[in-house]
């Protein structure tokens, strides 16, 4: 019989955290899961410490080249034998309870396509920053606009056109038939992989969230969004709102009960996405995505950076001057 849950670590040079992430998988309190670890590339100490744990049969351990960490967590996705799949970054931990509360939140509402929980934040020795409750504390970033906003509304699919309150993809979980059914996919993002995939996962049902911190989430100086804070702030803006325009028009349409509750919800969603002072970009997002289900080839075609639209765009948001076109 196939395992009922997958878990995957996609592990890359997190030598001093990754023993503890993998670890806190194997102690988990339910017994029916594998762990698919994928390393991507590690040219330090972690394929020795991965090693350690070839003895336990619920591990499986692939070792690539280096290609990013959306094609990792794919690969991992392509062996995965469950029908729930649970994500777990290589400098993060799981609590003993996550897989199984979170698994068990799925199963009993088969509208849902995603669980999360609240987050600890640790930092880089494990001492507890502070807890992250979903989009009502500890925000990424200043609200855009005084309210009324998505977070207002205390509806978990919208507020995620605000800010990715889920936050990681180690806080994610989600039935397999968003992989095997839809054909949902990691597409090649630097900084917003895993919010693209849950906003493509909202538009196909609902969001459990589990409000207890299940997850130790480790903030240090080699995280991803960290090192893209000031370096490449305009390519981390500029993939934001992509993602974000990329979906918003289809979860208003599947949120909204009624036409004129779809006109309310547009009209919030210009004041409540991320578009960080500058909303001529955006709204240029939006005409370029149109109103199909699926993005058009012209669109995606705006993640190459040389890409006029795109060059233009991130420069803007970059150095913060306000733009007045950028076609």
């Amino acid at each position: 019989m196939s395992p009922k849950v997958s878990v995957i670590i996609p592990s890359f040079n997190h030598e001093a955290f990754v023993g503890e992430a993998v670890a806190s998988v194997l102690a988990s309190s339910t017994g029916d899961f594998e762990l698919i670890v994928i390393d991507d590339g590690s040219t330090d100490n972690s394929p020795r410490i991965l090693e350690s744990f070839r003895g336990d049969p619920r591990v499986r351990l692939h070792f690539d080249e280096n290609r990013g960490a959306h094609v990792a967590i794919n690969r991992g996705l392509e062996l995965a034998t469950g029908e729930i799949v649970c994500i777990l970054d290589s400098d993060d931990v799981f609590s003993a309870d996550r897989i199984a509360v979170l698994a068990e939140r799925l199963r009993a509402n088969p509208d849902a396509v995603l669980a999360a929980s609240w987050i600890q934040v640790i930092d880089a020795a494990g001492a507890e920053l502070g807890v992250k409750k979903a989009w009502h504390t500890l925000p990424p970033w200043p609200a855009p606009n005084r309210g009324p906003l998505f977070s207002d509304l205390d509806d978990p699919r919208l507020a995620l056109l605000e800010t990715n309150w889920i936050s990681t993809t180690s806080n994610l979980v989600f039935p397999m038939s968003l992989v095997r059914r839809h054909g949902l996919r990691f597409v090649p993002l630097r900084y917003t992989h895993d919010w693209d995939f849950i906003l493509a996962a909202c538009a196909l049902g609902t969001v459990e969230l589990v409000e207890k911190p299940l997850l130790r989430y480790r903030v240090h100086s080699g995280n991803t969004i960290a090192n893209g804070i000031d370096a490449e702030r305009g390519r981390m803006r500029f993939e934001i709102m992509w993602v974000v325009a990329r979906h918003a028009l289809r979860i208003l349409r599947s949120a909204a009960a009624s036409d004129a509750e779809r006109v309310e919800l547009r009209r919030l969603l210009a004041r409540s996405a991320p578009t960080f002072g500058h909303d001529s970009i955006f709204d240029q997002l939006l005409t370029l995505r149109g109103n199909g289900p699926l993005s058009p080839p012209a669109y995606d075609a705006l993640l190459d950076p040389r890409h006029r639209f795109t060059k233009a765009a991130v420069e803007v948001l970059q150095s913060d001057r306000k733009a007045t076109s950028t076609r």
